[in-house]
């Protein structure tokens, strides 16, 4: 959670303890841009820099007094304030020791920040980076739904249908498409786009021996395959 399991049990004590006392989070929550940093006053202890008190400058030109505890109690815009300070080279005229502190410490909170607000993509040991393997099991099947052909995009439930390595057919959901696997959204998004720009409209194409290919069949594969690139793009994000 807090991104130090690499450093020994005396320093994470220590410095989980600082974390989680209590401070006074109306001094220090509020929506004004962090402008700079005045100073900051460090102590070490069992190899940790700590930063006891960091002046900044926000918004109204005022100076206000937080804590490294006082992290947990900002908005996510005030790390993204921090952060640019930092990139933007706003932080040259504090020493070098305290700008490295300061980094690292902004760093950390970052990390914490990213992953308790993408939780649902940390399921089964971060599934939404593996590959090969979907891991995921889908809550719904594709019962009721073995005349359709594979591939075929449904209106109720919103889904498009396939089949698995086991030949098994089953159903992916619109709004469960953050379920599946790298591997698994390729090769859907692979197969739609080759019915769209391959398929005939108003007429009888390969893999559709019952029905006609027709412009509401196209209109709905490009929308889950916008849906899959648009996953692909959150997940390289983050």
């Amino acid at each position: 959670m807090y991104g130090i399991s690499h450093w020994w049990f005396q320093r994470q004590r220590f410095y989980i303890d600082r974390h989680t006392s209590e401070g006074d989070r109306r001094a220090v929550r509020t929506h004004m841009r962090i402008l700079s940093f005045v100073r900051i006053e460090v102590f070490s202890l069992y190899g940790y820099d700590y930063m006891k008190k960091i002046i900044l400058r926000r918004a109204d030109l005022k100076e206000y007094t937080i804590a490294e505890s006082d992290f947990k109690y900002l908005y996510r815009s005030d790390f993204e304030d921090l952060y640019l300070l930092n990139l933007q080279g706003h932080l040259n005229h504090l020493p070098p020791k305290d700008k490295k502190i300061l980094t690292t410490a902004v760093n950390l909170w970052t990390k914490n920040l990213v992953i308790r607000h993408r939780v649902e993509d940390f399921q089964l040991g971060i599934e939404s980076y593996q590959m090969q393997l979907n891991l995921t099991k889908p809550r719904w099947d594709a019962t009721g739904f073995e005349f359709k052909h594979d591939f075929t995009v449904i209106d109720s439930p919103r889904a498009v249908t396939f089949r698995d390595k086991y030949g098994v057919q089953i159903i992916m959901r619109f709004n469960e498409i953050h379920k599946f696997s790298d591997d698994t959204l390729q090769q859907i998004d692979d197969a739609l786009d080759y019915r769209v720009k391959e398929f005939k409209v108003n007429k009888m194409n390969p893999d559709l021996n019952t029905r006609f290919w027709i412009r509401k069949d196209v209109d709905r594969r490009k929308e889950f395959m916008f849906a899959i690139q648009k996953r692909f793009k959150t997940r390289r994000i983050f």
